[in-house]
């Protein structure tokens, strides 16, 4: 296996230039015990499942440990921009464990004279613009791309084209391109920052996930690290903060969720109740109303239609009188025509008609026998 490439020093460069949300403090009913105790137990049971992986399966799939925040209400607003989030030690094992591709504009050849010249040895593939619209352009070819690289990187100058020419496969699967600045001095440590953080997706559900972990290659101290620096961050970039929040627990990508941390019962759904109440109630009132105003409507026309039930009912006779006797006058003068009734279900009928059509019957042969 070849060794591991450091990527660049745990102190982030000043120059950086991300805007993050302020970040919220863990409220006073989080227990880091508990959360310690969901993660040894988790890894755990990822021990024992991967035993029994190995002994059935030739080539098991490698799992994450995923941060899952649930909360009460979801939000029209979604953004298709991953939010990076700095953690103690990199989600991933490095590379060249870790696969990772970086999408250029053209000529891609360029860039990867760039990556060679700054000695930037664990980027695995460089792929252009244009290899995108031509080679890549078919479903399959995309699908190979997004199978065989965990991370895409991306140069922030194409990126508002990124969403048209990946498709959908890749944002359902939380393989969005990550924007990196490709004229930065010290390339090496940008990329190196975006590879070792993890990415808040935002989305219009009640859901969200964000990995933190590796268990192959994190201890169950690096994990729970992870966990405690993951959670405030994510926290501060959902709509509402911690009001909003209903749970919070970790899984890895074959287990259960294990709880670490949940709202209290007693005020978990005040704000929905109330909006849900409120909104209930005004529907009821105008509800109310309409039945009003269409209860007085009928009212008043209930007395002008009983003074005219009575000449009504005489026009209409009359009217029925005059019908009948046209009709009467009709069938004197002409005969009513009666309709043939159509026999398609039968033994014959409709053969027989049609050899009575083209040959003629015995009796109509013997009378032009007789002319002849």
């Amino acid at each position: 296996m070849p060794p591991q490439i450091k990527l660049f020093s745990s102190v982030p460069s000043s120059s950086s230039k991300n805007k993050k949300n302020a970040t919220e403090p863990l409220p006073s009913t989080f227990s880091s015990d508990q959360a310690g105790k969901a993660v040894e137990a988790l890894l755990a049971y990822h021990q024992k499942s991967q035993a029994e992986k190995e002994e059935e399966e030739l080539l098991p799939r490698e799992e994450h440990v995923w941060l899952v925040v649930n909360t009460k209400r979801g939000t029209t607003k979604r953004g298709l921009m991953p939010v990076k989030i700095q953690l103690p030690h990199p989600p991933l094992p490095p590379p060249p464990t870790t696969s990772i591709c970086l999408l250029s504009k053209s000529p891609q050849r360029e860039y990867k004279d760039l990556l060679a010249a700054q000695n930037i040895k664990f980027i695995s593939r460089v792929v252009g613009v244009e290899k995108l619209k031509g080679k890549f352009k078919p479903f399959e070819p995309r699908r190979e791309l997004m199978r065989d690289h965990e991370i895409f990187l991306c140069d922030e100058r194409v990126l508002t084209i990124m969403p048209q020419l990946l498709g959908k496969m890749f944002f359902d699967a939380k393989k969005q391109p990550i924007p990196v600045n490709m004229n930065r001095k010290d390339l090496k440590a940008e990329l190196g920052r975006a590879i070792s953080s993890t990415y808040f997706h935002p989305s219009t559900g009640t859901s969200y996930s964000i990995r933190i972990a590796t268990p192959s290659s994190s201890s169950s101290s690096q994990t729970l690290s992870n966990l405690l620096a993951a959670i405030p961050s994510v926290v501060s970039n959902v709509p509402e903060g911690w009001e909003n929040i209903l749970s919070i627990g970790i899984k890895t990508s074959s287990s259960v969720l294990l709880p670490i941390w949940s709202s209290k019962l007693s005020g978990r759904f005040e704000n929905t109740s109330s909006n849900s109440d409120s909104n209930f109630n005004s529907k009821k009132s105008s509800t109310k109303g309409d039945i009003e105003m269409d209860e007085q409507e009928q009212e008043q026309p209930a007395h002008e239609e009983k003074e005219i039930q009575v000449p009504i009912k005489k026009i209409k006779s009359s009217s029925a009188n005059a019908a009948n006797t046209k009709i009467k006058s009709k069938s004197s003068e002409e005969p009513l025509v009666q309709k043939k009734k159509s026999s398609t279900i039968g033994s014959g009928s409709v053969a027989k008609r049609a050899k009575i059509d083209a040959v003629g019957t015995i009796k109509q042969k013997s009378r032009s026998v007789k002319t002849k």
